[in-house]
């Protein structure tokens, strides 16, 4: 059994265990007996807290989205061009199944699939909005002359689809770190989009050694906002 903190009867130790055992075992696997008993709770603490099981699945979903956002602001007040802006989203999605991993599991893999109510309406209003941040940071691109993508919106799909199904492959002690990944992912999104990239901040992808090392200077810097944005979790911090 993992050891728990002494105030294992707070509201953010019971999100911990339960995102935690989501992601071990599935929400239909997931009992609030088992998370009362590993934190040594009685099963009527949680209800007192929470009420039910999909009552505390969509407190993880609000604290998960309420991280992804706070990351996402950060970044559009942080960095001004459409480029680093679109590394930068890149790189948070993807840092989150290494620092946000219970939570992202519990949310991504389960994508709600139980539910057909409250739930479902609230997790494709956060998904619809985040998703327009990104298409809207391609938009820009476009209308910058940096990107050429004949819809935004698809391209904006296109990046979620390949950064949020990374849980299915994705292991935090494989060969590659996050940070070798979104470096990869990054060049590769940017090659593609950046039709006339070489006018803008990157100067040029990948054609010469001056070029690349703009384009690698562009993408850490990217990173290192991301890692600075507030509220973020460390990589080896569970908590919700």
């Amino acid at each position: 059994m993992r050891a728990r903190s002494p105030r294992a009867s707070s509201r953010d130790a019971i999100l911990r265990v339960f995102a935690e055992h989501v992601a071990d075992r599935g929400y239909a696997d997931t009992s609030l007996g088992d998370i009362a008993a590993e934190l040594d709770l009685s099963k009527g603490t949680i209800v007192h807290h929470f009420g039910t099981k999909e009552a505390l699945l969509r407190e993880v979903h609000v604290a998960y989205f309420a991280r992804r956002f706070a990351e996402a602001d950060y970044v559009l007040a942080q960095l001004k061009d459409p480029a680093s802006r679109l590394v930068a989203m890149i790189y948070a999605l993807l840092a989150a199944h290494r620092d946000d991993r219970a939570a992202s599991l519990a949310c991504l893999r389960e994508l709600v699939r139980y539910f057909d109510g409250d739930l479902t309406g609230y997790v494709r209003t956060q998904r619809t909005r985040y998703t327009a941040i990104v298409s809207d940071i391609l938009r820009d691109g476009v209308d910058e002359g940096l990107f050429h993508t004949a819809d935004p919106k698809m391209s904006a799909l296109q990046i979620f689809g390949m950064c949020n199904y990374a849980w299915t492959w994705y292991k935090p002690d494989g060969s590659q770190s996050v940070e070798e990944i979104a470096r990869l992912f990054a060049r590769n999104i940017l090659g593609g989009l950046a039709h006339g990239l070489a006018h803008g901040p990157a100067h040029g992808l990948a054609h010469g050694p001056a070029e690349d090392a703009a384009l690698d200077e562009l993408i850490t810097k990217a990173m290192d906002t991301v890692q600075r944005a507030p509220g973020r979790l460390p990589p080896s911090n569970k908590n919700i």
